[in-house]
């Protein structure tokens, strides 16, 4: 019996952070796509024949910003139920409920701890998808 094996979609400009969440979630049972903008996230989303499982996002992004991203992706078929991750350097209630309101499932302030991040990943992977019983 293999292990499931989720997909990650990752969008931040910033390299380093797509590093550690690469590296973090590398020893895990993750594949990993990285994404320098907004952009080109939705370009992954179109053109990647397996659905993503998780995507994690910046808040601001070069181009499209996070928000925006979030609401393309929400409208999307192939993304509408997709947990998504959105992750952002400035630290404001106000942001994490803009984040929300556009369909982010949840919201981690930068900088996190690797635990932070690994424990948000599970807890999104872990949430019944719309149209599946969860588990009493």
């Amino acid at each position: 019996m293999s292990q499931q094996v989720w997909r990650v979609l990752i969008a931040d400009d910033d390299p380093a952070i797509c590093t550690l969440i690469d590296t973090v979630l590398k020893k895990g049972p993750y594949e990993i796509l990285t994404c320098a903008d907004a952009e080109s996230a939705l370009v992954a989303v179109k053109r990647e024949e397996r659905h993503f499982d998780i995507i994690i996002c910046d808040f601001m992004l070069p181009g499209i910003s996070g928000i925006d991203l979030i609401e393309r992706l929400r409208a999307d078929h192939r993304t509408k139920n997709v947990p998504i991750l959105m992750i952002s350097g400035h630290t404001n209630y106000a942001m994490d409920g803009r984040a929300r309101t556009a369909g982010a499932n949840m919201f981690l302030n930068k900088p996190f701890t690797i635990s932070q991040l690994r424990t948000a990943v599970m807890q999104l992977l872990a949430q019944p998808k719309p149209g599946t019983l969860a588990e009493a």
